[in-house]
């Protein structure tokens, strides 16, 4: 294949999943007694950024299917982290809330991005909103986001 920009561009984003993946299988603390993966915590924090959170939502939205979701939600209610509770709309589902325990997480998991964002943009003064917006683009263009 021509070594092009995007061909690098498409190894870099692949080099990046890797470290991706290497981070995302050790679980951490943040902000409880609780070791959690990050799958889990950005679970959490997508039932934090929304006021009626469901398993079939966030199985469409993240791509995997309800069962894996379930399996996860199960686990982080176990832990005392969220909990279920009736849908007023639709009998057959359950909306998805943070406990205290859960928001807790949900604001340091918030807290520690806003930080490591920070120290990733400090690496790169030279470019500006609009490069990071095309590069944004890309990315979500390349993998249907």
């Amino acid at each position: 294949m021509k070594n092009d920009s995007f061909t690098q561009l498409m190894e870099n984003i692949y080099a990046a999943g890797d470290k991706m993946d290497s981070y995302a299988a050790v679980p951490r603390e943040y902000g409880t007694d609780d070791l959690l993966y990050m799958t889990e915590v950005h679970l959490l924090d997508r039932i934090g950024n929304k006021d009626r959170a469901n398993i079939t939502q966030l199985a469409n939205e993240i791509g995997k299917t309800k069962g894996a979701i379930a399996q996860t939600v199960d686990k982080l209610e176990a832990k005392g982290l969220l909990r279920k509770e009736p849908d007023p709309t639709d009998v057959r589902r359950k909306i998805l809330l943070l406990t205290d325990t859960g928001k807790t997480v949900f604001e340091t998991h918030r807290a520690k991005d806003q930080k490591a964002f920070e120290r990733f943009k400090e690496r790169l003064p030279e470019y500006t909103e609009e490069d990071f917006q095309k590069c944004a683009d890309i990315i979500a263009k390349i993998f249907k986001l």
